[in-house]
Order: structure tokens, then sequence, then C-alpha cells
């Protein structure tokens, strides 16, 4: 048995037919094989379990004879420890890849489980090998990445790019769901070893509190008018008088809809229930006048869809609020409208959950913030009663200080009449003006 040098093994002549192998004597197990065609390869034999084993290293010259030695003494020490080399590089070769997951992750979960999977899709859809006219925001060369090539690392990078580039809110959905792919791929026993995605900090988010203004509300419903599909300008109506999620209108069904009891069932829901909605007579007018009751399951019926009926309006609201100069204004936001709206009539927040479905009363607490008349109302009485102090001590301090003066250099008389005078004072104190000198700074 010779020992192998790298002049040998370059010069080491081919056989006829078959392979040879030429074993090295200084690492027990390693070997040269060389075939008919002339293609080397380095590999390790030995018993495994009692059983020989041949297993290929690598090719040469990719692999060097001192790496190729150096790979055959860590296989003898795995096989010393109880292990199985070759069963591990099976499993390694048939290891499924981030692409395969997000298909069983489709299959298993979000599609039986999930009102929200074609969200999830959107954000995917790249890996699933249905690319859409935007890059999505999973990219598309994990598709073909094994599940244990993924890092922390990899997904922190892309939490922090998504970040940047699309936003807070996006980098933190997508955050979420690969947490949630990869957790269920330990539940299946797909994977081993700690979820990659978590440890990650997400971004903080603020509340939105927008909502449209009376001002803004006539020209929204103005701008709605002047979509030339009938679908969207309903559509859009009903959305500001009912306050549904943007899924559940999209997908309404006539059978739902009882007008009799004026009523429409929504028979499922984020908040994981039915949920039975009056219809007020706005509501009624738009839905009676609709072309599409009598002659299609859906009210939003779309010939084009998959699904049937109409399935995105981001487009139709861009043109609405464009028109409407309200550009900030999101979707989800005339939602919000009509719980600030009822909140500023004066509902309480119980019924404003009951009106928007919430299943945690956390979920309605932003129109605490949004009905400003109590805080006008604390904050009003507040201010009587601090000025109050000041009128009591300006009294007191009259009866008390003969020739005493205000401000304005008037004597402070304690005979003087109630009412003009002490009105004249407290309009005077510094909490109730502009002290000179500190006002606004002029513009223009």
């Amino acid at each position: 048995m010779p020992k192998l040098t790298q002049q040998f093994v370059d010069r080491a002549t081919t056989p006829a037919t078959g392979q040879r192998f030429f074993r090295d004597a200084r690492a027990q197990g390693l070997a040269l094989r060389v075939t008919s065609g002339g293609a080397k390869a380095w590999v390790w034999e030995g018993r495994v379990k009692g059983r020989v084993r041949r297993i290929t290293l690598g090719p040469h010259p990719a692999l060097s004879l001192s790496v190729a030695r150096d790979e055959a003494l860590a296989m003898a020490a795995a096989v010393a420890r109880g292990e199985d080399p070759a069963a591990a590089r099976a499993r390694e070769r048939g290891e499924l890849t981030f692409g395969g997951l997000a298909e069983l992750y489709f299959e298993r979960h979000a599609r039986p489980r999930k009102r929200s999977a074609r969200q999830d899709e959107r954000m995917l859809r790249d890996v699933l090998g249905r690319p859409g006219k935007e890059p999505a925001l999973i990219p598309a060369r994990w598709r073909h990445r094994r599940l244990s090539d993924l890092t922390r690392q990899d997904i922190a990078e892309l939490h922090a790019r998504i970040g940047r580039d699309s936003g807070h809110y996006a980098a933190n959905r997508g955050l979420a769901l690969l947490r949630t792919i990869f957790n269920l791929a330990r539940t299946w026993g797909l994977v081993s070893g700690d979820n990659p995605a978590t440890g990650i900090r997400a971004f903080h988010e603020e509340k939105r509190d927008r909502f449209l203004n009376p001002d803004e509300l006539s020209r929204a419903l103005v701008a709605i008018d002047q979509e030339p599909d009938w679908r969207w300008r309903a559509y859009f109506r009903l959305a500001l008088l009912l306050g549904p999620r943007r899924q559940e209108l999209l997908r309404a069904r006539w059978p739902e809809l009882d007008f009799p009891a004026r009523s429409w069932r929504l028979p499922t829901t984020k908040a994981g229930r039915p949920h039975l909605l009056p219809l007020p007579t706005p509501a009624v007018e738009i839905l009676e006048s609709l072309p599409s009751r009598g002659q299609s399951e859906w009210v939003f019926p779309s010939p084009t869809a998959r699904s049937g009926h109409l399935e995105e309006p981001k487009k139709a609201w861009q043109r609405i609020r464009e028109r409407a100069n309200t550009k900030d204004v999101r979707i989800h936001d005339l939602r919000r409208t009509l719980g600030s709206w009822l909140a500023a009539s004066g509902y309480g927040l119980p019924m404003i959950g009951r009106v928007l479905n919430h299943s945690q009363p956390s979920a309605t607490a932003v129109y605490a913030r949004l009905d400003l008349e109590p805080v006008r109302r604390a904050l009003e009485a507040n201010a009587q009663a601090m000025l109050e102090v000041e009128r009591n001590a300006a009294a007191e301090l009259a009866k008390n200080t003969p020739g005493a003066a205000d401000d304005e250099g008037r004597p402070l008389d304690r005979r003087q009449p109630k009412g003009k005078g002490r009105e004249r004072r407290a309009r005077a104190h510094p909490l109730a003006r502009v002290p000179a000198g500190r006002g606004p700074a002029p513009t223009g």
C-alpha cells in the first residue's frame, strides 16, 4: 500500500475498464478512485455498524490530498462515536428546501386553516414559483436553499432589508410568517434545532388613528361617485357605512343578506365567529340597487377572478383618494372612520366594538383617543378651577391691601361690584392669554 503523494495522484494511470483504487498508507480508509474515463475522486472505506461502506468524499483536483486526508480522519472519528456518515449524507441529499416547505405550509396549514392565506401567498409567491408583477417579500433565491442552510443572520438581514425598502409593518409581517413556517416544520418533524426566525427583534409599529374628518369625507364621497365601475362605487360606500374588513365585504354573498330583517350575517370573520350586522337604510338602498342582485351569488362579482368575486380594491382606492386629495388614507382607515364617527357621536366603546366585531376590548381602545369631547370638557372644567384660584386670591388681596392695583393700574377695591370686573380679571389671567412677547412667531 503506497503512501500517496500529490505527484502520484496527478500521474495515476486510468484502467482499461471499470475503476481502480489507490489506497493511502497514511490516512486509514482513504483511497483515490480512478475510472476508465479518467475521472478521479477521493473515497473513504470502512465498517459502519458492522457493514462495509464506501463513501465519496469529493472529486480530485477540487479536493486536494491534504484536505482529503482530513476528511477521512473526520469520517473515521464520526464512526468511532457511533454515527453513520453515509446515512447523514443521504439525509442531507434528500433534505427539504425552503420552497418545498412553503408548499407544505400552504397544503397542510394555510389553505385549510387561514382566512389570510392569500396574503401569505403574496409574500411567498416567488418562492412558490408564481412570480407576479413585483418581487415578493421572500426572495426567489430561497426556493432551492436547504432548510439547514438558512440561518438567523439570513432572516435578520432580510427583515432589515424589507424594513428599509417596504416599511416596518411589511417587515414584521414577513418575520412573523417565517417564524410560523419554521415552527410548523419542527412540529412536523422536518427540522430539528432552533427556529432561525426567533430572537430577531421586530420593528416598532405606530398604531394608526387616521380617519376621514367631515371635509375629507365629503370629498371622498364625491370621488367615489366618480368611479366608472358600479361595483367600486357601492363597495366603498358600504365600507364607510358598515365598517367591515376588506375581505369580508369583497366576499359578501346575496344569501347572507336578509332584507326583511335588514341585516347581514357574515359567516366567517377574523374574530373566528359569525357576525350579525344590522343594515342602516342607506346601505339597504345601495344593495337593493345593485345589478348583481338576482344575477350572481356574489354581491361584487368578477368574471375574470378565480374566486368569482372582486379581489383587490387597491387600484380603485388609489384613484379615489387622489381625486379626493386624501393620499395618506388607506382602505382600512375607512373602517376606522366609522368607529371614530361613532365615538364622536357619544357611543361607548362596547357598542363600537360590537359594530366592528372586535374580539378584544384593546382593539377598540383607539376610539377612546378619537373622542375628544370628554377630554375637552375635562380641560375646560380644570381651566375654570385654576382661574378660580386666581380670582379668589385677587379678591382676598383687595380686602387686605388698601390701594392695591392690578396689572393695568386699576385699584383692587373690595367694594368693586361682582360681575364685569371679576370677568375682566379672569380674562387677564396669564393662563387665559398669551403673555406679551411669548406668542407664536409671525409668519410670512
